[in-house]
């Protein structure tokens, strides 16, 4: 099995964007140039995403219950819920999600997201990094140092910080559950370092409240006193860098400057106050966890972030036979009761949002999870893990309405849904194929032999 990188050192040819035509990254068309030697200096990329957010469901949505509904099957496939029809004709998804029914004119599905993590450890390090995990089906996974970089973290490794602003964000929190300890693998820098690990924006739970402890300073931290300390810090690093030019200690420099910069920082301090959007702005998403946070990500790539990553997590305990999109048990109470009426709010919130904007035409929405769940209920009357397939939603920007004709003239028919085809070979520039100069940093080069979006 091919892996999707590889430690390469100032080799020349396509392999970059071989992968970047063929890989997951294309597929989400993200507008990457090479890392940069410095933030001033950034090179052309591809496409015309500018920013991402990216929406996980954690615990693994029913497809069938959400948007690859059966109406046509037998009762233990299709389940209680009915389909309504939305705003593109031929395609109805459940009964649950009206609001996102009458948005659907804006999104495209894919139905036909496959892959082998069955656990979801793996699963979600499996979607969030674009690779396989080496135990897909070993549930206790732990972070690794040697583990493939979320998403997000290669496209802070390619586009650094830029003033301010951290260009990688995940909120409420990064998930974590039994049985591992800490957090579950995917959802960091891995082999990039820390320097590219998201900068988290936590949430609190019951009251649906956001912060940023580390752009807060102390009271008596006043600006003076901050700059004394950096002042004293550049001598002693002056020092150990004659001493040491090791990778490691640039390393620590970068990790420096970006905690300095980040100290106090007006910018992401006034992105997290909510309480700059009007009560109705609020109210349209929800006061709830979920769709404050997809309010913020909007707020996030508003003031220039270039990747948001908002995951559900559960504010209340959610009961038997759940726990997040989980539901081996009772998964049409969890559906009715908790899951689905918040999602559907703060889902067509947020594209509603986009288009009102004009966010739409440079920001890619991508809305997904780490596997879906089995096609015949179980004796619980729940779903089971099911790797085999999952549908993901998109964000029709320009290059998934350029790319998705076939779609858009005979939507009753599903588009042939390899990961080329998302960005297709018209979005992809050649200047970023060059080698990144002999640093032996890791690059990308193909997807798995197994891709990730199988032909449909």
């Amino acid at each position: 099995m091919t892996p999707m990188f590889q430690w390469m050192s100032n080799s020349s040819g396509g392999t970059r964007r071989t992968w970047l035509r063929f890989g997951l990254l294309g597929s989400l068309g993200l507008a990457l140039g090479q890392p940069r030697a410095s933030a001033a200096s950034p090179e052309r990329g591809f496409g015309h995403a500018k920013r991402c957010i990216l929406v996980f469901l954690n615990g693994g949505p029913s497809q069938l219950d959400t948007w690859d509904i059966k109406p046509t099957a037998s009762s233990e496939v299709r389940g209680e819920l009915k389909p309504i029809a939305t705003s593109v004709p031929g395609i109805q998804v459940s009964e649950l999600f009206p609001r996102v029914a009458r948005q659907l004119d804006k999104l495209k599905i894919v139905r036909t997201v496959t892959h082998t993590a069955s656990v979801h450890t793996t699963g979600v390090y499996t979607m969030l990094t674009g690779t396989h995990h080496a135990t897909p089906k070993v549930d206790q996974t732990r972070t690794m140092p040697t583990d493939h970089p979320y998403l997000g973290s290669i496209v802070s490794r390619h586009q650094g910080w830029q003033a301010s602003l951290p260009p990688f964000v995940s909120l409420p929190m990064l998930f974590q559950a039994p049985p591992v300890d800490g957090i579950w693998p995917g959802q960091n820098a891995g082999f990039l370092g820390r320097r590219c690990d998201p900068f988290v924006i936590t949430g609190d739970k019951q009251t649906a409240r956001f912060s940023a402890p580390a752009v807060n300073l102390r009271p008596d931290m006043i600006s003076e006193r901050l700059h004394n300390r950096r002042a004293l810090l550049g001598k002693f690093d002056a020092t150990l860098r004659e001493l040491d030019r090791s990778p490691v200690t640039e390393q620590k420099d970068q990790l420096w400057d970006q905690a300095f910069s980040i100290l106090g920082n007006s910018d992401v301090r006034n992105a997290v106050d909510l309480s700059h959007e009007t009560a109705a702005s609020r109210e349209r998403y929800g006061h709830h966890l979920f769709g404050q946070g997809l309010l913020l990500a909007r707020r996030l790539v508003e003031a220039g972030e270039s990747f948001v990553t908002v995951y559900w997590i559960d504010p209340t305990p959610a009961g038997a036979g759940g726990g997040e999109y989980d539901s081996h048990g009772r998964i049409y109470w969890h559906m009715r009761n908790r899951l689905a009426t918040p999602t559907d709010q703060a889902l067509s919130a947020l594209v509603s949002d986009l288009w009102e904007r004009g966010l739409h035409e440079d920001t890619l929405l991508v809305v997904m999870s780490e596997f879906g769940r089995t096609p015949r209920l179980n004796a619980d009357a729940g779903r089971d893990h099911w790797p085999q397939a999952q549908s993901i939603l998109l964000g029709r920007s320009r290059d998934l309405r350029r790319n998705g004709s076939r779609q858009d003239r005979q939507t009753c028919r599903l588009p042939h849904c390899r990961s080329s085809h998302a960005a297709g070979p018209g979005a992809i520039d050649p200047a970023p194929c060059r080698s990144s100069g002999g640093l032996g940093t890791p690059r990308p080069t193909r997807p798995a032999n197994s891709s990730l979006l199988r032909p449909g």
